[in-house]
């Protein structure tokens, strides 16, 4: 029993470096992929291209803004409930004897 667990073990140690390394090599092939297609576009100047840059420039923008009202106003609700809670907490304690 003792050297079926062994065995077993071992696969999986053999298992998990065999991964590994196919796992590093498909990450370097694949970074490779990314910065031929990424040179490949920055080349292309063509009109489409650029009215596809400018829609993406705009999305983030207008995504980022988004984000920035919304954390505003989740600081505005956060104070406001934090200041109606003090008041409430205050007369509750005023209240109890």
């Amino acid at each position: 029993m003792e050297k079926l667990l062994m065995d077993i073990v071992n696969a999986g140690i053999a298992l998990f470096r065999s991964s590994e390394d196919k796992l590093k090599t498909s990450v370097t092939d694949l970074e490779k992929i990314f910065e031929s297609l990424k040179s490949k576009g920055e080349l292309d100047q063509s009109e489409q291209a650029q009215k596809l840059r400018d829609l993406l420039n705009k999305t983030i923008s207008d995504a980022k803004e988004a984000i920035e009202k919304t954390n505003a106003n989740y600081s505005d609700v956060v104070s406001k409930l934090q200041a109606n809670y003090q008041s409430i907490s205050t007369q509750v304690e005023a209240m109890v004897p």
